[in-house]
């Protein structure tokens, strides 16, 4: 029997990383069927039907979930549109894996776990973080170790990105960090650096985080640098845990060091890890969706629902608000 795929959304994210990811699985899988693809711009739905096989694009997404009536959604639209379309797909009862951020506030997000628990409706939403290669390796060496996490440093630059509401971007580093150290946040304290001669809302965002499990955090987030790169720091007793997750200038592929007093014990290149040296392999997009896909084909609810992502928003709206403070 097959199973079928249907995407919402044809922009930059659907292309250069999840089609891929498609087009992987449906070849690794008899029975996927890559059905259907929509976006409100025809001509962006018909490119990607053509660039990664779907069967029919679509302009209209009601009329795209009556004909096809897909196993399996995948919502990839802009923030402001997302959380209107996602309630439909729950209301269809569609097993759904969608871009973050879920709702732009914790209570849209909220409303919709809600909805999807009461029709039983499996969500997953997609922090690719959670589920890159690299990143997976190190929560596996930090359950083996079998010790506390004495402290993270998590760092996010970018190259110009002025955005005028950079916390949708930022929304992935807080939610890595609490992934990465297994707990909430307890409390953050904010500390901004503004740069209005960039843009109004243009600023480096420094955070201190002390997790509900002790960890002590020290986040900071800074958009208009010289690098796009992403980089964990995890300290234990005698251990020091080193993520490059971004492939870069300096590195290329990203890469994950393990020391031991001093000594590195391994040493992990981000392209040579079973999910494959692409792009969309190292940075988790791969397996975010299989991983989705095979456990709805298997009758098990897939982890990283909508409840899960709820304090990720409301961490990413004090940040978008300028706040102080959060309590968790």
């Amino acid at each position: 029997m097959s199973f079928k795929i249907c995407v919402v959304g044809c922009g930059a994210i659907a292309n250069t990383m999840h089609g891929p990811a498609y087009v992987k699985y449906a070849a690794e899988n008899k029975d996927a069927m890559l059905a259907g693809c929509c976006d409100i711009d025809e001509k962006k739905s018909i490119a990607f039907q053509n660039d990664f096989g779907f069967l029919q694009a679509y302009t209209d997404m009601d009329a795209m979930l009556a004909q096809q009536k897909p196993d399996a959604v995948c919502l990839m639209t802009t923030v402001e549109s997302t959380a209107e379309l996602a309630e439909k797909i729950l209301a269809a009862g569609i097993p759904m894996i969608m871009e973050k951020p879920p709702g732009k506030t914790p209570e849209v997000t909220m409303r919709l776990a809600d909805i999807a628990a009461k029709r039983h409706v499996p969500v997953r939403v997609a922090f690719n973080r959670r589920y890159a290669p690299l990143v997976r390796r190190m929560k596996t060496l930090l359950a083996d170790s079998g010790e506390r996490i004495q402290s993270l440093q998590y760092e996010m630059l970018r190259i110009d990105r002025p955005d005028s509401d950079f916390s949708t971007t930022a929304i992935h580093a807080l939610d890595a960090v609490r992934f990465i150290t297994g707990a909430d946040f307890k409390a953050i304290r904010f500390e901004y650096a503004a740069y209005p001669e960039l843009g109004e809302n243009v600023a480096d965002t420094h955070m201190q985080c002390i997790m509900g499990n002790g960890t002590i955090v020290n986040l900071s987030i800074c958009p208009v640098t010289g690098m796009n790169s992403e980089k964990a720091v995890v300290n234990l007793h005698g251990d020091t845990l080193i993520l490059d997750f971004l492939g870069n200038a300096v590195n290329l592929t990203g890469r994950l060091i393990h020391l031991r007093k001093g000594d590195v014990i391994l040493s992990i290149n981000g392209g040579d890890t079973p999910d494959g040296s692409a792009r969309f392999e190292r940075e988790g997009f791969y397996w975010e969706n299989k991983s989705f896909f095979d456990d709805i084909i298997a009758g098990k609810k897939p982890e990283g629902d909508l409840a899960s992502a709820v304090q990720s928003v409301a961490a990413a709206e004090c940040m978008r608000n300028r706040a102080r403070k959060y309590r968790g």
